[in-house]
């Protein structure tokens, strides 16, 4: 009944969105965009400062370390004799001069950590540590730099280098040529507290290549999700959820990056008079929020909570769960009628459907196995009158018991399961029938996993297929060997229970195939009659899940069914062997 406290949804959702919606995104975006643009000039500004002095500062290092080296290189005597090829003692004398004169050279510029004297003219080497470098990562820089000049890929040309030794990155530079170098080398990781320059506390340096790949602070820069891919001549950002603005120089004479990366922090130390006035503004709008947060849950949040818990109900079954329908708001009101009334017809029509579903499935079930009854019994008068014709009085009466096993048990109730062992036996009788009825006795293996001789399945499911085997063998004179197999198979991650039976007759005819392999035709079909009923049958008991598989060998055809395997359905059989 509608009152005058009722209001519609739709009126009710505008005038909650309007009234917070609009004063505080007009406020919040014209100060956010301000504050942003203004707040990101002044501290690239500042970053692009630290950056170029701190690059500055490394590349002076850098290349004092070059003239020094480069001196050497160019006019010592000993490097000149090392590189000519002398005697051991001499390379060893020369080696030691070099090595005195690299000394002062290594206290003096803490960006080179360690040098090298490398003659492979000479046979002589010799090296500087200035820090505490672990003996396997020694081992790993001397034998990077023996291959290197082995392989002679650096030259005094190609300025300072990054390489990558074990899990550190560093900065090589090689001086010389001809077989015999002096090497400096610095860690990256260590080089930018050669820098005098003080970091914020939300800053990051990092070293990458001119691919923009890093090369220090990989965990950090993965651990932030910051792509280093952009645009070095500004600046821009990246991460989340943290964001980060991203500066980056290129080292004079040398083929990486310094990227600097600073956390997004101190917007009140930079914000003008304006921006403070906005600010204050903003922060009294959101004031009003809870107020409309509350009107909003009341009227809206609420009934749809009820809503949204009622249907989990009905999903996990409980059908008798309904909507309440008293609130404020008419189309909730309307909707939770709407929806009880929808089911209560609901449940009456599933109570109606699934009686109509069962009893149309025993009619099916029924008709399907009719149709194999009348064939089984006529083959098996037939059979009765020949040997009687024989006068073969004991051959009647085995026959007799044999056939009427066999009638009996396809003349069970046609919506009861058999088990796998059980339908196994039935081939047996069938086979033996075969064997008094025939002068050329079909061979029959049968082999089963003894966890399937439990599994029900509908009658008749195999002894049909092996049936059709022997009604279609081609030449009599030849023996008709049928396999008869139930198996675990494992495909797609799913587990089947395969049944399939083979011979070596002359396999099906191009036009059974399409018919066989097709989707599944009119219930009546009068052509293939069992094959056709057995896959209809399956399809009834076991829905779609059922898959067929027909197909020829050389010589004979295979029949295959693959039923989704549920082990709760297994019942205990006996072990069945070939």
């Amino acid at each position: 009944m509608r009152n005058g406290r009722i209001r519609s949804f739709r009126w009710a959702l505008r005038t909650a969105v309007f009234c917070m919606a609009l004063p505080l995104a007009t406020l919040l975006i014209t100060n956010s965009l301000y504050s942003i643009r203004a707040f990101n000039m002044k501290l690239a500004e500042s970053n692009q400062r630290t950056v170029d002095t701190c690059v500055w500062q490394i590349e002076d290092q850098l290349s004092a370390v070059d003239d020094s080296l480069s001196a050497i290189a160019a006019g010592n005597v000993d490097f000149q004799a090392l590189s000519n090829g002398v005697q051991p003692l001499q390379a060893h004398l020369a080696s030691y001069a070099l090595y005195q004169q690299l000394k002062p050279i290594a206290a003096s510029y803490t960006a080179v950590r360690a040098f090298f004297i490398y003659s492979q003219t000479s046979s002589t080497e010799r090296d500087i540590f200035t820090e505490d470098f672990a003996y396997p990562q020694k081992l790993e820089i001397r034998q990077y730099i023996h291959s290197a000049v082995q392989d002679n890929s650096y030259s005094m040309n190609m300025g300072w280098r990054w390489a990558q030794i074990g899990e550190e990155a560093y900065l090589l530079r090689f001086f010389g040529g001809r077989g015999t170098y002096l090497v400096a080398l610095a860690p990256l990781e260590q080089l930018v507290g050669t820098a005098e320059w003080e970091m914020g506390r939300e800053a990051v340096v990092s070293f990458t290549t001119l691919e923009n790949k890093p090369l220090t602070q990989e965990d950090f820069i993965e651990a932030h999700k910051i792509d280093l891919q952009g645009d070095y001549s500004g600046y821009f950002f990246s991460g989340s959820p943290q964001r980060f603005m991203i500066i980056g120089r290129q080292l004079r004479n040398a083929n990486c990056m310094l990227v600097f990366l600073v956390g997004r922090t101190g917007h009140l130390e930079v914000l003008d008079p304006v921006q403070i006035t906005l600010l204050v503004l903003s922060l009294l709008t959101v004031l009003l929020i809870p107020a409309l947060l509350m009107r909003l849950d009341r009227q809206i949040v609420a009934p749809m909570e009820k809503i949204k818990q009622t249907m989990i109900r009905i999903l996990e079954g409980d059908l008798e769960a309904r909507v309440a329908t008293k609130g404020q708001i008419l189309e909730f009101q309307q909707m939770g009628e709407t929806f009880n009334t929808m089911m209560d017809q609901i449940k009456n029509l599933e109570i109606e459907c699934y009686k109509q579903e069962i009893e149309t499935q025993k009619v099916q079930l029924q008709y399907l196995q009719l149709q194999i009854r009348p064939h089984f019994f006529l083959n098996g008068l037939k059979n009765l009158y020949a040997m009687a014709q024989q006068q073969d009085c004991e051959k009647i009466q085995r026959t007799i018991l044999a056939f009427s096993r066999h009638i009996r048990y396809i003349f069970r109730d046609s919506m009861e399961f058999v088990p796998l062992e059980r339908e196994l036996e039935h081939v047996r009788t069938y086979i033996e029938l075969q064997s008094l009825s025939s002068a050329h006795t079909p061979i029959c293996q049968i082999s089963a996993d003894q966890r399937l001789l439990g599994f029900p399945i509908p009658p008749l499911s195999l002894q049909t297929f092996v049936e059709n085997s022997v009604k279609h063998r081609a030449d009599p004179d030849q023996p008709l060997e049928i396999d008869v197999k139930a198996s675990l198979l494992k495909s797609g991650g799913e587990t089947y229970i395969n049944l399939a039976v083979s011979d070596n007759g002359p396999g099906f005819s191009e036009e059974v195939l399409r018919e066989i392999n097709a989707p599944f035709a009119d219930v009546y079909t009068e052509h293939h009659v069992g094959l056709n009923n057995i896959k209809k049958r399956m399809r009834l008991v076991y829905g779609t899940g059922v898959i067929y598989a027909f197909y020829n060998t050389n010589p004979g055809c295979v029949a295959e069914i693959m039923i989704p395997f549920q082990e709760e359905k297994l019942k205990p059989g006996k072990e069945e062997k070939p």
